[in-house]
């Protein structure tokens, strides 16, 4: 798996984090996380990768410090324009690997599939631990993923969309099996009068098993899991792994 799909697809007017869709979702996503992390005003949140921060604004608004990490530039400054006038929303440029905070936060979320980017599994735990590092003892992290094993079920999942330019996208999801097993996701954009779009990108697969080890390998206790962002349950037509974990009350060394 290589990580130079990272590079042109987020990049791509394929995918935009900031798109109406995305965005007339994410209210009440945020009041789902509002209520399973146990927020308050005051509470600290780290969100990584944030985005275009469309989460991370949100939970600002009702009163969360908020800290969002992304690598991309375009996003950060998006993030931050959004953000003026909010004080308790901070972005900045990060890779999610080497993020080096120490109990500092209430929560922390990594939410809509971005997760399992890397090459190595390894760096998929260093991510997890660094979330986990970043929580007060007893602190909690979710995450929001594809889930390996519906897509494994059904073989190939596909999904259209409009989008408000007139344009229509389709999102088809397959694996690939073996020791280190894979989702493929493949975006096409039909523009009327111009060019297809073609995009891809790769992702390690993880279902409920894998994940909960990793978790646990990170200093993480799953708790509860969903079948999507706004607390529907996890069914077998499920096609997101949603988990609830809680950092230990010991410190990390």
């Amino acid at each position: 798996m290589s990580r130079d799909w990272t590079k042109s697809f987020f990049r791509s007017p394929i995918f935009d984090p900031g798109a109406s869709e995305a965005v007339d979702a994410a209210p009440r996503e945020v009041a789902f996380l509002w209520k399973v992390l146990r927020l308050k005003k005051g509470s600290r949140v780290l969100d990584m990768p944030c985005g275009t921060g469309r989460h991370a604004l949100l939970l600002a608004r009702r009163g969360a410090l908020v800290l969002g990490v992304d690598a991309s530039a375009e996003y950060l400054r998006r993030a931050r324009a959004a953000a003026r006038g909010l004080a308790n929303a901070r972005f900045v440029k990060g890779d999610m690997r080497r993020v080096h905070l120490g109990d500092e936060f209430d929560a922390a979320v990594n939410l809509w599939t971005s997760f399992g980017y890397f090459d190595r599994p390894r760096d998929d735990l260093k991510v997890l631990r660094g979330a986990a590092r970043a929580l007060k003892p007893g602190g909690f992290f979710l995450i929001d993923l594809v889930d390996y094993a519906a897509i494994k079920r059904r073989r190939r999942a596909k999904n259209w969309a409009d989008r408000e330019d007139g344009s229509f996208v389709l999102e088809e999801a397959f694996f690939t099996g073996g020791r280190d097993p894979k989702v493929v996701n493949e975006w096409i954009v039909l523009r009327p009068g111009r060019r297809p779009l073609r995009s891809r990108f790769v992702v390690r697969g993880y279902d409920r098993r894998r994940l909960f080890a990793a978790l646990r390998r990170a200093g993480l206790e799953p708790i509860r899991t969903w079948g999507s962002l706004t607390g529907a349950p996890r069914r077998k037509s499920s096609t997101r792994l949603v988990v609830l974990s809680r950092r230990g009350r010991s410190r990390f060394r």
